[in-house]
């Protein structure tokens, strides 16, 4: 009998339990559908599937997923590594990854590094111990523990953070052009003097939005207005301290743009603090369009990142990474939008602006 199907129905006999193979012949297809049609694949059509849990129910049986998990010598779980919990912006990606991997009947285990490094090689011997089956990371970087396991790059995938070395594929936006796209925005409503909130340079990601401020303003003939603060963190406080050191000078600049959402908020926070009316005054932009943005005072301009879409994308690469072994994923660059609101002035209606 196939393990994959356990009876149920009280009093019958092991003997007579219809296998794999029944169900199959009775549903007029292969094993492998039964096999998918149970896991909800997206490979087998409804009416297929329908027609099979109707066989499986009139006979009384159930999955049995942990037999299925020890048949392919899988733990049937994926790590989710990410910074910190308690940031507004990966909810959405892990509710992404978390429904599709759901569709495998896959678990997630989510750990939070909180920038850690002892943390975050614990957390990842759950690869090395077979407690998971492999690791999406939202960190930025690898785990200098997974680097000792042999063919680690078959297992890991990045999403929201690039991570630069070139054999772990990765779900991201371009950065560079999102924060060009943002200040060119600006350039267009009459700004000259815009200066730059950055996330730690240690960070691809943020390095690139770094750099993407750097080309915009070039581009734009404004290099001599550069004007840039970077924290070690991109959280609503780190916006706060950055928009201090920047007006430290003592004029500050006609307008941000941030690297976070929360940096933006903590920088008008401050601006506000100072007699700065926002945007009257000074002028911000965000980035992630979390929750939150569209609802502070003023409602946030920020460049929208396709969270879910990104984390269902790792997960959909990740899986074939796991499934088959001469697979070689390519790395995928989602679209970001232009979220035009309040806080940069200008016209405000609400309107997004794709990617060019």
């Amino acid at each position: 009998m196939s393990p994959l199907l356990e009876n149920v129905r009280p009093g019958q006999s092991r003997a007579n339990r219809l296998t794999m193979v029944d169900i199959a012949r009775l549903a007029g297809v292969d094993v492998s559908t039964v096999s998918r049609a149970l896991a909800d694949s997206s490979r087998v059509t409804d009416e297929t599937k329908e027609r099979i849990r109707k066989i499986v129910e009139e006979n009384g049986y159930v999955v049995n997923h942990g037999a299925r998990m020890l048949r392919n010598q899988m733990a049937g779980q994926v790590l989710i590594l990410l910074p910190n919990i308690a940031a507004t912006f990966f909810p959405e990606v892990i509710l992404g990854i978390e429904e599709t991997l759901q569709k495998d009947g896959i678990s997630v285990i989510i750990g939070s590094t909180q920038y850690d490094k002892v943390r975050e090689d614990a957390l990842a011997r759950q690869l090395l111990n077979g407690a998971a089956d492999g690791v999406i990371l939202l960190t930025g970087r690898i785990p200098e523990v997974l680097r000792s396991y042999s063919g680690f790059e078959k297992r890991i995938v990045a999403v929201s953070r690039a991570i630069n070395e070139p054999e772990i594929p990765y779900v991201n936006i371009d950065n560079m052009k999102a924060i060009e796209t943002a200040v060119l925005h600006l350039v267009g409503l009459g700004y000259t003097d815009i200066a730059h909130l950055g996330g730690p340079k240690e960070s691809p990601t943020f390095l690139a939005r770094i750099t993407g401020y750097q080309v915009a303003m070039e581009k734009a003939g404004l290099s001599a207005h550069l004007r840039i603060e970077a924290g070690e963190r991109f959280n609503i406080d780190a916006g706060r301290e950055a928009m201090e050191k920047l007006m430290r000078g003592g004029k500050a600049p006609a307008a941000v743009v941030c690297a976070s959402d929360e940096m933006a908020m903590g920088a008008i926070r401050y601006a506000r603090s100072q007699g700065l009316r926002v945007p009257h005054d000074i002028a911000f932009v965000g980035f992630d369009d979390i929750p939150f943005a569209g609802v502070y005072d003023p409602a946030l301009t920020t460049i929208r990142t396709p969270r879910h879409k990104m984390g269902e994308l790792g997960a959909q690469m990740l899986l074939k990474n796991l499934k088959a072994s001469s697979f070689k994923p390519k790395s995928v660059i989602v679209d970001h939008q232009l979220i035009i609101r309040e806080s940069c002035g200008g016209q405000i209606d609400q309107t997004s602006i794709p990617a060019q």
